[in-house]
C-alpha cells in the first residue's frame, strides 16, 4: 500500500476549520469513535485525529468564516503547484509557508469555488 504522505495527487489529511472545535471534537468522536491528540506548535494547540492507530486530520484553533472539511493532497513541490493553479485560474487563499516537522502548505480557491490545500511533507529523519 502506498503512503498518501509521499504519494504526490493523493488526499493525505482532512481539517475542520470551524468557529467551535470542542463542539466539533464532541460530535466526530460520539459518531466516528475518532482518538484526539493535542500537539503544541508554534502559538498554538492543534488537536490531531486518529482513526485507531493512523492519523488522519485535525481540528486547528482557529476561527473560520463558515465551517468546513478542507482537504489536503501531496505534492512533489508546492510553491511550484501554487504558481500552476495561479496560471490555471485559481485564486490563492494562503501563499505558501512552512511548519516546522510538517512540511510546506498552501490553501487555493479553484476556479469553480472549491478548497483544497497543497502539501509538501517533511521527510521523516528515519526515512
Amino acid at each position: 500500500m502506498t503512503n498518501p504522505m509521499q504519494t504526490h495527487g493523493a488526499f493525505s489529511w482532512m481539517e475542520l476549520h470551524s468557529g467551535d472545535g470542542a463542539k466539533a471534537k464532541q460530535f466526530y468522536t460520539g459518531l466516528l469513535g475518532w482518538g484526539l491528540e493535542d500537539m503544541e506548535m508554534p502559538g498554538m494547540t492543534y488537536t490531531v485525529i486518529a482513526n485507531g492507530e493512523e492519523k488522519i486530520g485535525g481540528f486547528p484553533p482557529m476561527a473560520a468564516e463558515s465551517p468546513r472539511w478542507v482537504p489536503y493532497v501531496t505534492v512533489d513541490d508546492v510553491d511550484a503547484r501554487i504558481e500552476k493553479a495561479r496560471s490555471l485560474g485559481a485564486t490563492i487563499a494562503s501563499e505558501p509557508m512552512s511548519v516546522p516537522g510538517v512540511g510546506r502548505m498552501a490553501t487555493l480557491v479553484d476556479p469553480v469555488g472549491g478548497v483544497i490545500a497543497l502539501i509538501t511533507y517533511e521527510t521523516p529523519a528515519d526515512a
